[in-house]
């Protein structure tokens, strides 16, 4: 059987064809190690570069839900830090409904009691009108508006029941706000124009707000003080700030509690997923500068076999 014998022609081609591949590969491993990155686009790796772009939008998403979990827990803090004010000001009224109850203050020191009264009541108006960067805390979804103005009719509630909600992970949503008549209520009244007396509507007004203004109301006579209806206050107050306030503010302290565990945990996500988008986009460098200095050699040696290829070649021509 006849062997096969090869044209230099034909053996230059093989070389150059091989060196080509082996000229590719050089700068391709060339390029992982100036770059330190080993897939950049799906023409080097279809499998890791799927991979990685899944990794990528993962890493998004959780930076999406970190964002919402910080602000939504600066607003929980918020609300629970003006929730603590105004059961300091409804402690402050509860004190003064004691002392007052007692009976012994003339018309002088109730007087004084008014002012403070007022002063205290203008504070839980103020603190149930709160802001949070440039929203209404209390207002529901009606954020630009505030929860509370008083007119000749009363103190009503402006805001809305809306729930706004923050989203924390995929199809999970939480809702941040309190509802401000939920938690304060309102006072309806009527004024009378002569001697500014309110009467106050107790069918229409309700929690926090009815008691605040009941005291008022019982009150505003400095002669003729109703006693009975300020005890009354005394335990409606009481109420308002254990079931409203200080329930409210469980609610809120637990919630804040969740989003900072959901927080860590997040911060364990990424730092794994950020490990396996190195483990698949970064290039191994002693593994690579290894396989770089072997495809050189591999290299040069296919230079240097043209190189006599092509010697042989022209000696055919002599």
């Amino acid at each position: 059987m006849a062997a096969l014998s090869i044209s230099p022609a034909q053996l230059n081609k093989m070389l150059s064809s091989q060196l080509s591949k082996t000229q590719d590969k050089f700068n391709k491993l060339t390029a992982q190690i100036t770059s330190g990155v080993k897939v950049s686009s799906m023409k080097d790796d279809a499998v890791a570069a799927k991979s990685i772009i899944k990794t990528d939008n993962e890493l998004a998403d959780i930076a999406t839900y970190k964002s919402n979990l910080s602000s939504a827990g600066i607003e929980l803090s918020q609300t629970d830090s003006t929730l603590a004010s105004v059961n300091d000001q409804l402690q402050k009224v509860y004190d003064l409904a004691m002392t007052v109850s007692n009976g012994t203050a003339g018309a002088t020191q109730i007087e004084a009691y008014k002012q403070e009264l007022d002063s205290l009541i203008d504070n839980v108006k103020r603190l149930a009108n709160t802001q949070y960067g440039d929203i209404y805390l209390f207002s529901g979804t009606r954020t630009t508006t505030p929860p509370y103005v008083e007119d000749s009719t009363g103190l009503a509630y402006g805001g809305d029941s809306g729930a706004r909600n923050a989203l924390i992970a995929d199809n999970k949503s939480e809702q941040i706000n309190l509802i401000g008549e939920d938690v304060f209520g309102k006072a309806l009244y009527t004024k009378d124009d002569e001697t500014g007396y309110i009467t106050v509507d107790s069918a229409a007004s309700s929690g926090i707000f009815a008691s605040l203004y009941k005291m008022k109301e019982a009150m505003q006579d400095t002669s003729n003080v109703n006693y009975d209806s300020i005890k009354e206050v005394m335990g409606s107050l009481k109420n308002g700030m254990d079931n409203k306030i200080t329930a409210s503010r469980t609610k809120v302290g637990v919630l804040g509690s969740s989003f900072e565990d959901m927080n860590t945990a997040y911060d364990n996500d990424v730092l794994n997923l950020t490990q396996l988008k190195s483990n698949l986009q970064d290039t191994d460098l002693p593994s690579a500068i290894s396989d770089w200095y072997s495809v050189y050699q591999s290299m040069q040696a296919s230079y240097s076999m043209m190189s006599q290829t092509m010697d042989i070649s022209l000696l055919n021509y002599i």
